[in-house]
């Protein structure tokens, strides 16, 4: 028996598929996907599915292209986009370019039809030439690092000895009295987060402190290379400078003895009085936005200017 796409929203995916999907997950990513993680992750979008194009090769999935659906404000006007995330082919049936193109291909039909006019996605290092060749996507723009560092020789090991020097100059960024900033934060392409979206994107391993003038903070900590301690600013709603420097002193105040790093991963208008953006030699990794308009009545070239966005790790799935 040959191999075969095939194209299914998750609400119509067997029990069986989903168990391949995320048999083939932990092979290719070598991480476990839960079923619980599985259902949140596909199920749980503000269009109660997402979009799976699949190969399947003597009755088992071998591949898969899947898109997430999330709604956006556009230039004033509610649009779906919809998110690219975990794809995959299992080793054995890598090598030709037909069976990506050919999954993607299936869920940009069934996202058209559902009147999604773009599809965006964050491609790890390995992914992301590939994809720009073979599906055609375009550069959006690329995310900054802004960090706190309270243990250095935590995170570089070779800087042990100073992790007095580091904390003890946190202290002191964090204690500097609040300068409002003049800046209005205005995006024109913003994620409508509501109850839907933090019920979809986030579990009871976050955090939410809420803010000064009713805004919010969501954060969580994850233990890194040498059991460093990174504590992840996911979102500040609304975004703006004043927002953003309480939610690190709060969380300062909150998790400082047990946090190494603070950091930010996102595109920001200002710049954060007790966050120093790190330079580009310093990013553990990058982090690159590309997208394809699918619909062009709807959305112009203006998704590929970052600018444009409020962008940040809350966007994608990696934390």
């Amino acid at each position: 028996m040959g191999t075969e796409i095939i194209f299914k929203k998750t609400n119509h995916l067997s029990t069986l598929e989903k168990s391949q999907i995320r048999g083939l997950f932990k092979c290719v990513f070598k991480k476990e996907m839960v079923d619980s993680t599985f259902e949140r992750q596909f199920l749980k979008s503000c269009l109660g599915y997402s979009y799976h194009g699949l190969l399947r090769h003597a009755g088992e999935i071998v591949g898969s292209f899947s898109a997430i659906p999330y709604r956006y404000r556009y230039f004033g006007k509610e649009l779906t986009f919809a998110l690219s995330v975990g794809t995959m082919i299992a080793q054995e049936h890598r090598g030709g370019k037909d069976n990506l193109k050919k999954m993607a291909e299936s869920v940009y039909g069934a996202m058209i039809d559902d009147g999604i006019p773009l599809i965006y996605g964050f491609p790890n290092e390995l992914y992301y030439n590939h994809e720009k060749r073979v599906l055609g996507t375009k550069d959006i723009g690329r995310l900054d690092y802004y960090v706190l560092p309270l243990n250095i020789g935590n995170v570089i090991q070779k800087l042990k000895l100073f992790n007095f020097f580091s904390r003890f100059g946190s202290k002191i960024i964090i204690g500097r009295l609040r300068k409002p900033q003049k800046v209005k934060c205005k995006f024109n392409i913003d994620k409508v987060s509501d109850e839907t979206f933090e019920r979809h994107r986030y579990d009871d391993s976050y955090h939410v402190i809420e803010l000064d003038n009713g805004a919010k903070c969501t954060y969580k900590t994850y233990d890194e290379v040498h059991d460093a301690r990174i504590l992840y600013l996911i979102d500040v709603l609304p975004l703006n400078p004043d927002s953003f420097e309480e939610a690190i002193k709060r969380i300062y105040k909150a998790e400082a003895k047990s946090t190494d790093v603070i950091m930010y991963v996102g595109k920001l208008p200002f710049n954060p009085r007790n966050l120093v953006k790190a330079p580009r030699f310093m990013e553990p990794q990058k982090i690159r936005m590309t997208g394809k308009i699918l619909i062009p009545e709807l959305v112009d070239d203006s998704v590929f200017e970052i600018g444009n966005w409020n962008v940040n790790i809350s966007n994608f799935d990696v934390r």
